[in-house]
C-alpha cells in the first residue's frame, strides 16, 4: 500500500497512544501547586515544545531511510559516543519508568488489601511480575492483552470522566474557598515532570517507516494525536481539581504522590459506585498496558545488547534483566512513583531534546537541500534549546530543595 493510501488514522492513534498513559496521573500532584487555570496554560506550552521535538527529529529522518532506528540517526549524525550515551540513558529511562509502575501496582493494591498488612512493596513486585511472565512468554500475548487493555482504558475512561464532570465543584477547581492563592511559585518544579507525559516524538522512526517519505502526513498525524493527547489531560485535571480540594493534596503529595492516593481521594469525593469503579479499573488499565509496552521494549533492548536468542530460555534471561532490577528496587522504595517521573523527564529531555537540538544543527551545516525542514529558522531552534536547558534545570533545582513544591 502506498504511502497515500495509508489512514492518518494509525499515526493519530500511535501517537495518542504513546503519550497517554500511566504518567498522566503524577499530572494532578505535581500541577497541584499551579492548580487548574495556570496547568492548563504550562499543559499548552509544553505540548508545542514537545511537537517541536518531534518535528526536529522528523527533519533529521527524512535524510534516512524509512525503517532505520533513533539509534541509527544519532549514529551516522553525531557520531557512535554519542550514540552509546543516548542507548545507555534510553535503558536508565526504560528502567525507571518500570520502577515507577511497580510502586504504582503496590500503592493501588495496598488500598486494596488494608487488612492483610502486606508491605506496598511486596504487592507491588507480586503483581508486576505477573506481567512480566506476560512479556517473556510471547510478544503476540503481549500485543493481545494491550489490546484490551487499551480498549478498556478508553471505555472506563469516557465513562468515569464524564460521570466525575457532573461532580466538578468550581470552588474547588478555582480554589476560590482557599486563604492560600499563591499560584505562581509552584510553576518551576512541576514543568519537567508535565514534559514527561508528552513523549509522542520517540515515535517518529516509526511513522517515518509506516508512511515513507511523506513528512505532511507524518506531521498531521503527529499534530492530531498528541492534541487528542492535551485535551485528555486538560479533561483529566478539570475532573481532579475539580473533585478534590487544592488544600487535600497537601496529604498526597506527603504519602510520595502515588496514584493510590489519588485515586483513593477521588474516589472518596463522590457516591457514584459505578463511576468510581471505571476509574480504579481505569486507573489499572493505564498502568498495566504501561508497564508491558515499556518491559517489551527493554526485554528487547537487553536482548539485543546481550544477543540472547528469541527462545524460552534466551526471552527468560532478557526478562531477569529486563525486570528484576526496578522490581527489587521497588520492594524496598515503595513510594516512590512521582521520583521516578521526575528522573525519567530528565533523561527524556536529554534523548528527546539536547540531542535532536544537536543533529537538526549539524545536518542543516550538511545538508541545505533537506527534503524536509522545521520552519523558523535558527532563532526557533535556539529557543527550543534554552527552554529545553531550563526545564532540565528545574527540575535539578527542584530536587535540592531550592524550588518551592506544595
Amino acid at each position: 500500500m502506498s504511502s497515500s493510501k495509508k489512514s492518518i488514522l494509525t499515526g493519530v492513534m500511535l501517537t495518542a497512544g504513546c503519550s497517554i498513559g500511566a504518567g498522566m496521573f503524577s499530572l494532578p500532584v505535581t500541577a497541584s501547586g499551579m492548580w487548574f487555570t495556570l496547568s492548563t496554560i504550562c499543559l499548552i506550552l509544553l505540548w508545542f515544545l514537545s511537537y517541536l521535538s518531534a518535528l526536529y527529529i522528523l527533519e533529521v529522518n527524512v535524510n534516512f531511510t524509512p525503517g532505520n532506528s533513533f539509534d541509527t540517526l544519532v549514529k551516522n549524525v553525531l557520531g557512535k559516543k554519542w550514540s552509546a550515551i543516548t542507548g545507555l540513558s534510553l535503558a536508565f529511562l526504560l528502567y525507571i519508568l518500570l520502577y515507577a509502575f511497580y510502586s504504582a501496582f503496590g500503592s493501588i493494591l495496598s488500598n486494596v488489601f488494608k487488612e492483610t498488612n502486606i508491605p506496598s512493596g511486596v504487592l507491588g513486585l507480586l503483581f508486576g511480575s505477573i506481567f512480566a511472565i506476560i512479556v517473556w512468554w510471547s510478544t503476540k500475548l503481549s500485543g493481545r492483552i494491550s489490546t484490551i487493555l487499551v480498549s478498556g482504558m478508553v471505555i472506563t475512561f469516557l465513562f468515569s470522566m464524564t460521570g466525575y464532570s457532573f461532580q466538578v465543584e468550581f470552588v474547588n477547581l478555582f480554589n476560590t474557598a482557599s486563604s492560600n492563592n499563591e499560584y505562581a511559585p509552584y510553576i518551576w518544579a512541576a514543568l519537567p515532570y508535565i514534559m514527561t507525559s508528552f513523549g509522542f516524538s520517540s515515535i517518529v522512526p516509526s511513522l517515518y517507516k509506516y508512511y515513507g517519505k511523506d513528512p505532511i502526513t507524518i506531521k498531521k498525524s503527529m499534530f492530531i494525536g498528541s492534541f487528542a493527547a492535551l485535551v485528555v489531560y486538560v479533561l483529566f485535571i478539570f475532573v481532579v481539581f475539580g473533585n478534590i480540594s487544592r488544600d487535600a493534596f497537601v496529604e498526597i503529595n506527603k504519602s510520595g504522590g502515588n496514584i493510590g492516593s489519588l485515586v483513593e481521594a477521588l474516589t472518596q469525593s463522590g457516591d457514584k459506585g459505578l463511576v468510581n469503579t471505571a476509574f480504579s479499573l481505569f486507573s489499572n488499565f493505564a498502568i498495566i498496558s504501561s508497564f508491558i509496552g515499556v518491559g517489551l521494549s527493554l526485554l528487547d533492548y537487553a536482548a539485543d545488547l546481550f544477543s540472547f536468542p528469541d527462545t524460552p530460555k534466551g526471552r527468560f534471561y532478557s526478562a531477569c534483566i529486563a525486570f528484576l532490577p526496578s522490581g527489587i528496587l521497588s520492594l524496598f522504595f515503595p513510594n516512590g512513583f512521582i521520583a521516578a517521573i521526575g528522573y525519567a523527564g530528565l533523561v527524556f529531555m536529554f534523548c528527546l531534546f539536547f540531542i535532536p537540538f544537536l543533529m537538526v544543527q549539524k545536518t542543516r551545516k550538511q545538508n541545505t537541500e533537506s527534503p524536509y525542514k522545521v520552519k523558523g529558522g535558527n532563532l526557533l531552534l535556539y529557543t527550543f534549546l534554552i527552554s529545553s536547558i531550563m526545564i532540565a534545570v528545574f527540575h535539578i533545582l527542584a530536587k535540592l530543595n531550592y524550588l518551592p513544591t506544595w
